[in-house]
């Protein structure tokens, strides 16, 4: 089953990276870079990679004192108890999907600190996930753009055109930037830095089923209510659903009603990803 991702969250996070990152890391790589990584076999294996990834705890050197260390920022990080221990509730976090950059409190490891050198930057959405209606997608990035104006001197323009300071968009995969994602789940997205060419681009793996927030706004497909949007909550079988399901379905495809009930209507269509 796809795992719904709420696109107004991972874009917020990319967004704090936005402007965290004018003060911090050098331009143009990218904030994280896993060559050759393979799935862990065992929970110590698990940690050791994430906190590796997320928190610089070394591959070669985390040993168990480093390790107690480590996790207790993670879990502070997180709201989970700080014991330092590898208990379920973390390792369950760690295997949640999320976004491809360090936690916030580690931005202060990378030792140069690239900026914008103007407080006027221009972005382009120059791809768009087939889940949600370019509409949408364009007025998520315009409020997440518009929450940082607010509290920030930097004041960001859309252009529709050339090149702008931050390009955005969605792929799979290898998806040119040498920094490819990993499928469903994992990372959701990646951004780089300020600076020239690549500098402050922002890349959303489409392999995931995007919705933004708590009313998910999913444009259905096929069915007998294809077009039309799906409805959250909604009611099937007695039991209410807040997302797509595959519920009553041999087959795996999600699928939505576009009516709150769906036993007393019977309007449904299926969820884009399951539909390509």
């Amino acid at each position: 089953m796809k795992t719904h991702i709420v696109f107004g969250l991972v874009l917020k996070v990319l967004l704090i990276q936005v402007y965290l990152f004018s003060k911090t890391l050098a331009a143009p790589s990218p904030i994280i870079k896993f060559p050759g990584d393979s799935t862990p076999k065992t929970d110590k294996e698990l940690a050791v990679q994430y906190l590796n990834k997320y928190y610089g705890c070394p591959k070669d050197n985390c040993n168990l004192f480093v390790l107690k260390d480590t996790l207790k920022k993670m879990q502070k990080f997180f709201g989970l108890p700080e014991t330092g221990d590898l208990d379920q509730n973390t390792i369950e976090t760690m295997k949640k999907p999320r976004c491809g950059n360090p936690d916030v409190a580690n931005y202060n490891f990378f030792p140069r600190k690239p900026k914008w050198e103007k407080n006027h930057i221009t972005y382009r959405i120059i791809g768009y996930t087939p889940d949600l209606d370019p509409e949408t997608v364009d007025d998520a990035f315009a409020r997440a753009f518009q929450v940082w104006s607010d509290v920030t001197p930097l004041r960001f323009n859309r252009i529709h055109d050339g090149e702008a300071d931050i390009m955005i968009n969605f792929g799979r995969w290898e998806h040119g930037d040498g920094y490819p994602f990993d499928g469903k789940d994992g990372l959701l997205a990646h951004a780089f830095a300020p600076g020239p060419g690549i500098g402050g681009d922002s890349h959303f793996d489409d392999d995931e089923l995007w919705t933004l927030g708590e009313g998910q706004v999913v444009r259905v497909k096929y069915g007998n209510a294809d077009g039309e949007y799906c409805k959250f909550p909604f009611w099937f079988n007695g039991k209410e659903y807040n997302s797509c399901t595959d519920a009553g379905r041999s087959d795996g495809f999600l699928w939505c009603s576009t009516t709150k009930d769906f036993d007393a209507d019977g309007k449904y269509g299926f969820c884009p990803h399951e539909c390509k």
